[in-house]
Parts: C-alpha cells; sequence; structure tokens
C-alpha cells in the first residue's frame, strides 16, 4: 500500500510542479505530460500487483484449511480489492491532472 500511495503521491506532486513551471514558463513539454500519467499508471499497476500477491496469499492459506467459512473468504476478496481501488483512485486524479495541463498548454500554444 505504501507504494502505490508514494507512486500517487509522486503523480500529484509532479502535476503540481508542472502546473507552477506552466505559470512561469508557459508551456510544458511532453515529457512532463507524459510524467504525470506514468506515475498515475505505476500506483494502479502497482495495486493491481498487489491484489495479487495477497489473494495468493489467501488461497494458499485457504488451501491448508479443511474447512473455511465463505463469509471469510468474502472478507479476504474485499480486503484485497483495497489496493486496486486506492490505485485507480491516484491513476484518476493523475489523469485530471494531466487532462487540465494538456488543455491550458494546447491552448496556451494556440494563442
Amino acid at each position: 500500500m505504501t507504494f502505490i500511495m508514494l507512486a500517487g503521491l509522486a503523480a500529484i506532486v509532479w502535476s503540481l510542479l508542472t502546473l507552477i513551471r506552466f505559470l512561469k514558463v508557459g508551456f510544458i513539454t511532453k515529457r512532463h505530460l507524459d510524467a504525470i500519467l506514468f506515475l498515475g499508471s505505476l500506483s494502479f499497476a502497482i495495486g493491481l500487483l498487489g491484489q495479487g500477491m495477497g489473494l495468493s496469499q489467501a488461497l494458499s492459506v485457504i488451501q491448508s484449511m479443511p474447512n473455511i467459512s465463505p463469509a471469510l473468504v468474502a472478507g479476504g476478496i474485499r480486503i484485497s480489492m483495497i489496493p486496486p481501488i486506492t490505485g485507480a483512485i491516484l491513476f484518476s486524479i493523475a489523469g485530471v491532472f494531466w487532462f487540465i495541463l494538456r488543455y491550458l498548454n494546447a491552448r496556451k500554444q494556440e494563442a
């Protein structure tokens, strides 16, 4: 979960630094915009990886126990959904920043 938050927060911080750069210089390079999407998608990918690892561990425990409650399995699946949902939320925030900055940059270059 920590790596997801680090990647997502890096995307948000990079977005804010890019916005500050845009306000100072007046344009944004494609590299800066691509970095926002990369860091946001990295948080989502790490979330999916975290879910896979969590499900793998849960399934190995389930396999070793003869009688297991369906409610316990459902609770484990619910908990395993937290990392990808967190990554998706951070990716969405990074995507909104990316879209706004791309729009501002295009509008500034047209003028």
